[in-house]
Parts: structure tokens; sequence; C-alpha cells
């Protein structure tokens, strides 16, 4: 039985290792390595979304002093929630109009065989 096709490489104490018999290394694919980068670049966003120092605006509203929001909770959830009912209902609206009928049916009697 045959195991290899050459002898093992093999490196005695002290020598270096010879690395022409080992396999050829795995290359990514471009996409993959495009995926990995963005999500990368995603993580270090969110971790610089995590600032110790508030901007003067938010000192301002912790204070007292600063002017008020425009948008409170309240109206961007119903932004929110009309987003989605706008999206559902442009989807149904598609869907409707692209139901397609035949131009003209076929005139036929309906034929009855053999009634027992």
């Amino acid at each position: 039985l045959k195991l290899w096709a050459q002898a093992p490489p093999t490196a005695s104490f002290g020598s270096s290792p010879d690395f022409s018999q080992s396999p050829k290394m795995v290359r990514t694919n471009p996409a993959t390595a495009m995926l990995f980068s963005c999500l990368a670049a995603l993580v270090a966003s969110l971790a610089a979304a995590q600032r110790p120092v508030p901007f003067a605006k938010e000192l301002a509203w912790a204070e007292g002093t600063g002017t008020p929001l425009m948008v409170t909770p309240n109206i961007m959830t119903g932004i929110l929630v009309g987003i989605i009912w706008l999206m559902l209902f442009l989807t149904g609206f598609c869907c409707l109009f692209n139901v397609q009928t035949p131009q003209s049916y076929e005139e036929k009697c309906l034929v009855l065989n053999k009634q027992y």
C-alpha cells in the first residue's frame, strides 16, 4: 500500500523545513474578500459609533438649553409605519396589475355524457 507519491518532507532539528513539496496556499474568491472587508468596515463603524464624548448639541440638551428635537419618537414611529404600509401597498398594486387574462374566452357548451 503506497500512501505517498514521494517521501514526505522531513526537517531535522535546527534546519529549515523544505516547503517545495508542500501544497499550494488556497486563494480566496474576490467576492468573499469583498464581503469580509465590508463586514470589517461595518464592525469598525459600529465601534466608532460608541463614542465616549457627546457632541455639543447633546450636552446642550442634557443641560436643558438646546433646541428641541424636530422629530419626536412618536413622529418617527409614524413615519416608519407609513413607509412599511406604502411598501406593502405598492407591492399589492404591482401584483394586481400584473394579473393577465386572455383577450377572449372560448364559447363552448358544457358536454355532459352518461348521467346516471
